[in-house]
């Protein structure tokens, strides 16, 4: 068996304003150590995959970044969308790559934005999981165990078990939830079964393109034209034609060869600037500092500054205050998810330069 992974690092940068923009997202930020989370992923999956048969999918206006962040991979691996359309493309444009260079590859396919801890716990499931797709023609997708009834995220219905690999069960899925109320979430939790999606899958490459084939054939007819034509940088306008679709409504929602392996690893998809406070140690204020700051009666808040511009907080209580070169955000914690809210409102000002 052959394990290549595929890391999906794509995004518009507007959860994580002002430090993250349109050329720098989530995953080339310093999130929840001093590594980017991009370089984070890329170190986790060095337990699945070498670096020769590790991914990236970035695009254009991000590759030069996602190039620098990866210096252990061949630059070749990283693989730049000429136009953002969404991650069925994306899966579609590595799988193609894959296949050409081993067709009997198994597909290790994850964000490049989630936190994943202990590593050890990642790579003994997903190794699993490469093992009972190499086994079968099944899509399987990885399912975290909720911790509580969130409404955030979607959720998979598992079924029965069908097959155990490595101490590890892989379920049927009965079906995939949209994001629930607050109702809905508590009674997924007490019914048990569900599983939060994370976006996290593993198939042979083979296989997805196959589900391509019956289930988004205009996907597949696209792929095959990029594979025609040799790899490397595919054609912008024949790329643009791509249905802007996600893998799970486009693929996963079709099939019924889907089965889901439940994962007890602690996981954070840091949504937004609030992930700081749960992946990172505090002060004795209860703060969490990145950069230079002088806090009188200040508890609970997130400072974040560059190492030579100082930031000083008299009588403040969980607000998160960013600074950059060009931009400051000060706001409330309870008010974190409107960031990009603000973002909106830029462009609509016509302050794309700050985007």
């Amino acid at each position: 068996m052959s394990t290549h992974v595929v890391i999906i690092a794509g995004g518009a940068g507007t959860r994580f304003w002002p430090a993250g923009r349109r050329a720098r997202p989530k995953q080339l930020l310093p999130v929840a150590s001093q590594k980017t989370l991009l370089a984070d992923t890329v170190d986790r999956c060095a337990g699945l995959a070498p670096p020769e048969q590790t991914y990236v999918v970035t695009n254009e206006v991000q590759r030069e970044a996602t190039v620098k962040e990866c210096s252990t991979l061949p630059e070749g691996n990283i693989l730049a969308e000429p136009h953002m359309r969404n991650t069925a493309a994306a899966i579609g444009l590595a799988a193609i790559e894959v296949v050409r260079r081993d067709p009997d590859a198994v597909m290790v396919v994850l964000p490049a934005d989630h936190v994943i801890r202990p590593r050890e716990r990642f790579v003994s499931i997903f190794s699993a999981a490469a093992e009972r797709a190499a086994a079968t023609d099944v899509l399987l997708t990885v399912g975290i165990e909720p911790t509580g009834p969130a409404t955030g995220y979607g959720y998979i219905e598992a079924g029965d078990v069908a097959a155990e690999v490595a101490g590890h069960r892989a379920h049927t899925v009965k079906s995939f939830k949209e994001k629930p109320d607050a109702a809905t979430a508590a009674g997924f939790l007490k019914a048990g079964g569900y599983f939060w999606n994370a976006g996290t899958f593993v198939w042979k490459a083979s296989a997805i393109l196959s589900a391509f084939e019956e289930h988004l054939p205009g996907h597949h007819a696209i792929l095959q034209k990029i594979d025609a034509a040799g790899g490397g940088s595919p054609d912008p306008d024949l790329y643009a034609t791509f249905e802007n679709v996600p893998i799970d409504i486009g693929v996963m929602e079709r099939a019924q060869n889907v089965e889901v392996i439940p994962a007890d690893f602690e996981w954070d998809d840091a949504g937004s600037w609030l992930a700081l406070s749960r992946l990172n140690e505090k002060d004795a204020q209860g703060n969490v500092v990145r950069g230079d700051h002088l806090g009188l009666d200040t508890h609970n808040c997130i400072v974040v500054s560059g190492e030579d511009h100082l930031i000083a907080t008299i009588g403040l209580d969980d607000f998160v205050i960013v600074h950059t070169k060009d931009a400051t955000l000060i706001c409330p914690k309870g008010r974190a998810e409107e960031v990009r809210d603000m973002v909106a409102r830029l462009k609509e000002h016509g302050r794309q330069d700050l985007t």
